[in-house]
């Protein structure tokens, strides 16, 4: 047992002097070669470094001519300096200096890859890796502060909600990865047309909402239609087949949650989907019966 782990524990060091070793020599290498590892201005690792190492000539000097006085020699601060010895010990303020410099480029370039690293994580959390457009986590953060800039202002809020017609058949015609170039090429699109102001989401399978800041419903409903024209003209040359998208819209009123404000806009795109498709619908438009305006089932296609 005991020859079992000692062989163990001589593999486990053999891998980590492999692997470790000569990939820090070669960073060092690789540090040593840039010029921030010497900019005394900005590299503050070199003056740290050099203070680091001071005190190591200040003690040899203190002691050198302690010596002396105590020999009785010359004991003269000049005296101690000459000392080729000593020498040695002046260059390590300046050694350190180096060495701390070149271990603060490393450390600078290891904490911009943790900066993208990050960054990287914070975009995969609030962009969908299909399409590149934010995602529903994104949109649920950003909604709250929209409500909030538009009741300061008093503007009209009014939310697009955008669907892909017969996608179900398009995946079961052309297969799903057709069907991920159909919606890759659709974020495209969206994002192309958006104003600046306003953020494509993809909500969830071929679903997408479009938040339009400062817009009334009428200018929504015109947005909407220039959206599903062009979507319906070929906003893609990358797609050989007909598509075509149906949307629903509702106006923000206060109080409304995001629960509230999505369901109104896909009952008005339930609708849409139930008189033909390939059209816009407002919420507005559906019949004035309180009670033919309860959650509909759930759209397909």
């Amino acid at each position: 047992f005991c020859k079992k782990q000692t062989l163990l524990l001589s593999l486990f060091f053999e891998s980590i002097m492999k692997n470790t070793v000569p990939r820090q020599v070669t960073e060092f290498i690789n540090a040593a070669r840039k010029p921030y590892s010497f900019d005394i201005l900005h590299n503050l690792y070199i003056w740290f470094g050099f203070l680091w190492g001071l005190p190591i000539p200040i003690v040899t000097l203190l002691f050198e001519m302690n010596t002396l006085k105590s020999a009785g020699l010359e004991h003269s601060f000049v005296t101690s300096i000459t000392s080729p010895v000593q020498w040695f010990f002046l260059a390590h303020p300046i050694l350190f200096g180096i060495l701390f410099g070149i271990l603060g480029t490393i450390r600078n370039e290891k904490d911009q890859e943790l900066d993208e690293k990050i960054q990287e994580l914070k975009d995969l959390t609030v962009h969908d890796p299909l399409t590149g457009l934010k995602n529903r986590r994104y949109f649920a953060h950003m909604f709250h502060d929209e409500c909030a800039r538009s009741l300061r202002r008093n503007e009209s809020l009014t939310l697009l909600f955008l669907d892909i017609d017969h996608f179900k058949k398009i995946n079961d015609t052309h297969g799903h990865h057709f069907g991920d170039v159909v919606l890759k090429e659709l974020g495209a699109y969206l994002l192309q047309k958006n104003r600046p102001y306003d953020t494509p989401v993809r909500w969830g399978g071929e679903e997408f909402l479009i938040l339009l800041r400062a817009t009334s419903e009428t200018s929504a409903i015109a947005i909407a239609e220039r959206l599903r024209l062009g979507v319906e003209a070929g906003f893609s040359q990358s797609l050989n087949i007909p598509v075509t998208i149906s949307i629903g819209l509702a106006q923000y009123a206060h109080n409304d949650t995001l629960e509230s404000l999505t369901d109104r806009a896909d009952q008005a795109l339930y609708h849409a989907k139930q008189t033909g498709r390939n059209k816009v619908v407002a919420w507005s438009s559906l019949p004035a019966d309180p009670a033919q305006k309860k959650p509909l089932p759930k759209h397909s296609g």
